[in-house]
């Protein structure tokens, strides 16, 4: 997520979604699955904001681009990517590493596999299979 002073950057994040569009640039970006989500007990109020803010500023973007937007429980996505796996943090590490071998889950400076590419890598592969299905 292209992130400049600790928060999303717009018009980053927009043209990292216009580069998708390999081959036609005039082609429409069309669906986007994002985790549906809510606020989370004992939050605080600036953290949760700062959040919505982010989580608002992605939603816009995908407006302003055209692209369809499908909300996601985290429940039904996990339930149908993660096919045998614990539906945790831990589950789409384990089947992003096996689906897509090369894909480097490490952050620059870190030791463990980053939850959340993970969690964003499963969300994609769950906009496929909806894909495939139409």
């Amino acid at each position: 997520m292209p992130v400049a002073g600790g928060e999303v950057h717009a018009a980053g994040l927009a043209d990292l979604f216009r580069s998708l569009r390999c081959f036609d640039q005039h082609q429409d970006i069309g669906r986007v699955c994002l985790e549906k989500v809510g606020a989370m007990p004992k939050q605080g109020v600036a953290s949760t904001f700062r959040f919505g803010t982010g989580w608002g500023m992605v939603r816009g973007v995908c407006a302003a681009l055209g692209a369809s937007v499908v909300l996601v429980p985290s429940t039904i996505w996990k339930k149908r990517v993660l096919l045998g796996l614990p539906h945790d943090k831990a589950g789409a590490v384990q089947f992003c590493a096996s689906r897509w071998p090369t894909a480097d889950l490490v952050l620059p400076g870190c030791r463990v596999p980053h939850d959340g590419i993970a969690d964003s890598l499963c969300l994609t592969e769950y906009g496929r299979l909806l894909e495939q299905r139409s």
